[in-house]
């Protein structure tokens, strides 16, 4: 098949579609394709995208159509490639990853959302559940971006907030892509109590710990029970579990997921591998509460967690104002 970028100030839109077209048979049913992966990636341009424009200064419609949307769709053929074994696609699939990362997946104006899901259903086809699963050192921030798409679908439809741009539901789509996409086992960062081997193997039937590190831009706080809030040049020390989906529920029980701690992905670097992991983070609501009673020992239960992993007292002392000393070393 005869591929070339169209020339954004003439565009022939004829041929953009049918060239996307042909992206989309090659990842639902390559045999009938009349694009090869190898003509794919000569299309892959330099930044990673697979734009089929030479410029993204076009009007956004125009943009999501044929710049974002065939780079979903190449780096999502590229995936499966990846997961199957044959060839090595791994570099090219990063730097198409990393091109997908820039909008969030999102679609233009008020189909923004519309266009977020149709991005999932593309890596969907893809395998994005098995690459989530087996891939994690792979683009880590592509991984990190997946997972708090769908924090925030499994949020917002356990808080019954599923109404976006027109008053349109949407919960009904989200329920069946957190279900599509829902791990067996995921990385959990721990901080505070449940640093605690013993708690951690009191609340979970099989969390198996990965190592102790720390979580960069991020601080240590106490507002009531501990937290983890968003603190440029902080760093706090951690634990990092793997946990199933059965203790992941167990957990989110204890929590009080999603009214008193929601849950974010963070990239983390442990053992020597940069990946993403979940961590719960207070909410707001929860913060501005005045009648919390933190339990009895729960402040030396941290303090002792924190000692049991060998890490100084000066990064985890608590402090009469309700933080924790953080300090570079």
């Amino acid at each position: 098949m005869r591929i070339k970028k169209q020339n954004a100030s003439n565009p022939d839109f004829g041929v953009l579609r049918e060239l996307t077209v042909a992206m989309r048979t090659l990842l639902d049913n390559p045999d009938r394709s009349e694009l090869t992966i190898t003509e794919l990636l000569s299309l892959q341009d330099i930044d990673g995208s697979f734009k089929l424009l030479d410029t993204y200064e076009v009007p956004g419609d125009v943009r999501v159509e044929f710049c974002h949307t065939p780079t979903y769709i190449g780096a999502a053929v590229l995936m499966r490639e990846v997961l199957s074994g044959r060839g090595d696609f791994a570099d090219a699939l990063v730097k198409a990853l990393e091109a997908c990362m820039h909008r969030k997946l999102e679609g233009h104006g008020y189909e923004a959302e519309d266009g977020r899901m149709d991005a999932l259903n593309t890596f969907i086809k893809g395998g994005l559940r098995a690459f989530l699963e087996t891939q994690h050192e792979l683009c880590p921030g592509f991984h990190q971006m997946i997972h708090n798409i769908l924090h925030e679908y499994n949020s917002a439809i356990r808080l019954k907030n599923t109404l976006r741009g027109w008053g349109e539901d949407y919960r009904e789509e989200w329920q069946r892509l957190t279900v599509e996409l829902s791990l067996k086992a995921r990385f959990y960062v721990a901080y505070g109590s449940n640093m605690a081997k013993d708690q951690m193997f009191g609340r979970c039937n099989s969390p198996v710990v990965i190592g102790a590190t720390y979580v960069e831009d991020w601080q240590l706080t106490m507002p009531s029970y501990a937290n983890l809030e968003p603190q440029k040049g902080s760093r706090t020390p951690v634990i990092v579990w793997k946990i199933d989906a059965a203790d992941e529920k167990r957990l989110d029980r204890y929590e009080g997921y999603p009214d008193m701690y929601d849950k974010t992905d963070i990239i983390i670097t442990v053992n020597s591998k940069r990946i993403s992991a979940m961590a719960y983070v207070m909410t707001d609501e929860y913060k501005r509460r005045s009648d919390v009673q933190v339990r009895p020992g729960y402040e030396q239960q941290i303090i002792s967690a924190y000692e049991a992993a060998g890490f100084l007292e000066s990064e985890y002392l608590p402090r009469r104002d309700q933080s924790l000393l953080t300090r570079d070393r």
